[in-house]
């Protein structure tokens, strides 16, 4: 590659490589990364401290294979490099104790990826793939179960909704098919949609999780107006093109910020 990686980019690299691959050895992959195999050997011990992998001798061999949706949701493809780094930095920001609604969708699945294990958090969530990782790293998670209706395999419906009421959230983390001023937070399915509406309602505060590609798009199906975001999480590269956009409706955070 021509190009040094963030850290958080080849973090999640090793995962995905690791989850379709069952194993690596290092020399190969410090390879494809451009950086040393000492620079790979340290990334593992630091996912595996995290409780993301378990290392073989020569390699790292995953907990979990092939469950993640970030592997099988088509949309997972783009702006990768973006999601990563958004994805691991709001799994930094959860606090000990949180109640978490998790939405679906290929940037919460980093963000599930990299929560933190030892925080004693709940995690409700309508993703079959996210309550798997999540449920698989020793985290509490709470399932809506509903209609699998969606290619993110999420839990839709009257039912998963009903179950959603039950609920209040320190935090509900979304993503969205849109973010924009005139359109507010949109979404191309009316099963999430409707999910993520429950619990904007439900929730001490909101974050957004969304690449630059999200700015400015005004989707299907309307969610919220952007004033009740209280943070939005966003690649480097996204930053400005936000901070414009949302004009103050809500605090802009980048890994850098």
């Amino acid at each position: 590659m021509s190009r040094r990686l963030l850290s958080i980019e080849r973090h999640q690299r090793i995962l995905e490589r690791v989850a379709a691959e069952s194993a690596v050895d290092y020399v190969s992959l410090a390879d494809e990364l451009g950086v040393s195999s000492m620079t790979i050997r340290r990334d593992v011990r630091i996912l595996e401290d995290a409780g993301h992998l378990t290392t073989t001798r020569g390699g790292a061999s995953a907990q979990i294979s092939n469950t993640q949706d970030i592997l099988t949701n088509p949309r997972a493809q783009d702006q990768s490099s973006a999601k990563a780094q958004i994805g691991q930095f709001a799994a930094s920001l959860m606090e000990k104790g949180e109640v978490i609604f998790l939405g679906t969708g290929s940037t919460t699945a980093v963000f599930a990826q990299f929560l933190p294990s030892n925080l004693d958090l709940t995690v409700i969530t309508p993703s079959l793939p996210h309550a798997s990782v999540l449920a698989a790293r020793g985290i509490k998670v709470i399932s809506t179960g509903g209609v699998v209706a969606t290619a993110d395999l999420a839990q839709t419906g009257v039912m998963a909704q009903e179950v959603l009421t039950r609920f209040f959230a320190t935090r509900t983390v979304i993503g969205s098919g849109g973010v924009s001023r005139r359109g507010g937070l949109t979404e191309f399915d009316q099963e999430i949609a409707d999910l993520n509406r429950v619990m904007v309602d439900r929730s001490e505060a909101i974050m957004v999780l969304a690449d630059p590609s999200k700015c400015g798009v005004s989707a299907n199906y309307r969610v919220s107006r952007i004033e009740i975001v209280d943070e939005l999480v966003t690649s480097i590269g996204g930053r400005a093109l936000f901070t414009k956009e949302m004009a103050g409706a809500a605090q802009v955070l980048t890994p850098n910020s």
